[in-house]
């Protein structure tokens, strides 16, 4: 069964309502009550010790006069219904009051609520040096209290239920108020509907001006209606752009169909020629290493080289200055008398380039080793590159698999300084027979792609690069990356030719299954564990020499 919202309102707030009013009177009634109780009670020892405090010497000397006359003022008071003097043998000295009360069964309350009858019984023993004489009985009338509680409550619960009809009544008018601004948005929501199969969206906005939340829902409905229309507008343009290509779509089949057929006429011919062709890609494939190097390569050779070059020109300056300077000097060499040879060289002493003399020489040094630095670090960069000339070559050599990796990674720099940090971590290894050209180009590969999988994140990482020995006679190479992973559908397929996922522009598929031919041919192997999202680690294992 459906249950609107303005009932749920009037259904909710008046529940909470009752909840909290039980809770409210209950709490009250009993607190009314107990004190009610406690002033009763306080009240009747206190007449109970008051009477014992007069009447008991009376009591004690038998003096049936006072006693008497002492009853009959107690019972001046209203409150007193009655009241009984009785020693322990049951006879009764003095007495007054109701007689039905007086010649009924005593028997004492302890509490209000105890006292059904309306009177509120007590008895106060007549007591000397822990002897007991006698007894004093009172009832005293508390009916006036028990109906002016009572009156309270019936007041009380009158309250009460005004309250339960306002709550009742406010509730009905806010569940109005709130379905009827929702039923505002929800005819605009069956307009919005009807325009979105209509595809007009004109005249579909409500109108909500309640400051406050609604009104912000509406405000937020009528954006997404202006929204729709944009979009609906983007759309009818994109509908006529796609219509306008398709008028196009036939004359460019048979532009396609012509040129298939011509590329089919191709193929057989290439066919032929398809292992030759083949061959050419691995080659190209192994020499890609080396290209994928020269954009940074070059960097790192400009950088020495362009403060080399800047030095030179400095010492040119420097060398105009040290010809002006010798020219001065020759003039003073050459002078015919010692007047004239004094005079040039006060000349010579005031000229700028005499004047600059200490700095030129104390600056040419510094170029010269600046520059001296400079062209070592192209001769290291030259020296690096050189180890990939051997990648066309089967000769092995013995070689530390750290130094190949250091000179791999001096040469890569550029390749992966800008997109993570390098974490390296070398072990001392044994020497390895390898190839080592080809051990490069496979480094090379590891490493790249390990930037290039950085990259995907679009943020900068952690490429770790580690090297340890294994007391299996092995060493290994561990590259890992915290890049964007490889999925386990394609985990199976990387190390198959011609698979990549890369743009056709970026890689051919083969530079991985390269490498794993490379550590086959090196009696090692490449393995490669990795999870999407969280990065991947691939392991070159190649066998010491002479470890069998």
């Amino acid at each position: 069964m459906r249950i609107s919202l303005k009932l749920k309102t009037i259904l909710g707030v008046a529940f909470i309502e009752a909840t909290l009013l039980a809770l409210l009177l209950t709490t009250t009634f009993n607190l009314l009550t107990n004190l009610v109780n406690d002033a009763v009670v306080k009240r009747a020892n206190t007449t109970a010790n008051l009477f014992y405090s007069t009447t008991k010497n009376a009591f004690l000397s038998f003096d049936l006069a006072g006693i008497e006359a002492d009853v009959n003022e107690l019972l001046t008071d209203s409150d007193i219904h009655y009241v009984k003097i009785t020693d322990t043998a049951g006879r009764v000295f003095a007495s007054g009051g109701n007689e039905q009360s007086l010649n009924s069964d005593f028997q004492a309350d302890t509490s209000v609520s105890l006292a059904s009858d309306g009177i509120y019984d007590i008895r106060r023993s007549i007591m000397v040096d822990d002897t007991l004489y006698g007894y004093i009985d009172l009832g005293i009338n508390i009916a006036a209290v028990k109906a002016s509680l009572s009156d309270i409550q019936q007041w009380a619960y009158t309250i009460a239920a005004i309250e339960m009809v306002l709550v009742a009544l406010f509730s009905y008018f806010l569940g109005s108020y709130l379905t009827k601004q929702i039923h505002i948005l929800q005819q605009g929501a069956r307009r919005l509907i009807q325009a979105s199969k209509e595809n007009k969206y004109e005249d579909i906005k409500v109108n909500v001006r309640t400051n406050d939340e609604l009104e912000e829902l509406a405000t937020v409905f009528n954006h997404l209606i202006s929204h729709l229309e944009e979009e609906h507008i983007r759309r009818a343009e994109a509908e006529n752009a796609l219509q306008a290509l398709n008028q196009s779509l036939e004359h460019r089949v048979l532009e396609r169909t012509t040129e298939l057929n011509r590329k089919n006429e191709e193929l057989s011919q290439s066919n032929k020629s398809l292992k030759e062709t083949q061959q050419q890609l691995l080659q190209a494939e192994k020499m890609s290493s080396v290209g994928q190097l020269a954009a940074g390569v070059a960097h790192e050779i400009n950088n020495p080289v362009g403060f080399v070059s800047s030095n030179l020109d400095t010492l040119k300056e420097y060398l105009a200055s040290f010809e002006i300077l010798y020219k001065d000097l020759m003039e003073v060499t050459q002078a015919q008398t010692n007047e004239v040879a004094l005079e040039k060289i006060a000349v010579l002493k005031n000229s700028q380039a005499y004047q600059s003399m200490d700095f030129i020489s104390n600056d040419v040094s510094q170029l010269i080793k600046e520059s001296e630095h400079g062209l070592q670090r192209v001769e290291e960069i030259v020296s690096s590159l050189k180890q990939f000339s051997r990648i066309d070559t089967d000769k092995k050599q013995l070689f530390d698999l750290n130094n190949c990796v250091k000179t791999t990674l001096a040469l890569v720099n550029n390749k992966l300084k800008y997109v993570c940090d390098v974490d390296i971590n070398y072990e001392e290894l044994p020497r390895v027979m390898m190839n080592v050209g080809k051990i490069s180009q496979v480094i090379t590969n590891l490493l790249i792609n390990g930037a290039q999988a950085i990259e995907e994140t679009g943020r900068r990482g952690k490429l770790k690069v580690r090297t340890k020995a294994n007391s299996n006679g092995t060493v290994e190479l561990i590259v890992s990356d915290n890049g964007c992973g490889i999925s386990d559908e394609n985990l199976q397929k990387i190390f198959n030719p011609f698979f990549t996922t890369k743009d056709e522009d970026t890689g051919t598929g083969l530079g991985l299954s390269i490498s794993y031919d490379i550590a086959t041919e090196h009696d090692g192997m490449l393995s490669v564990e990795s999870e999407l999202y969280t990065g991947t680690e691939f392991t070159l294992t190649l066998p010491v020499y002479g470890a069998a």
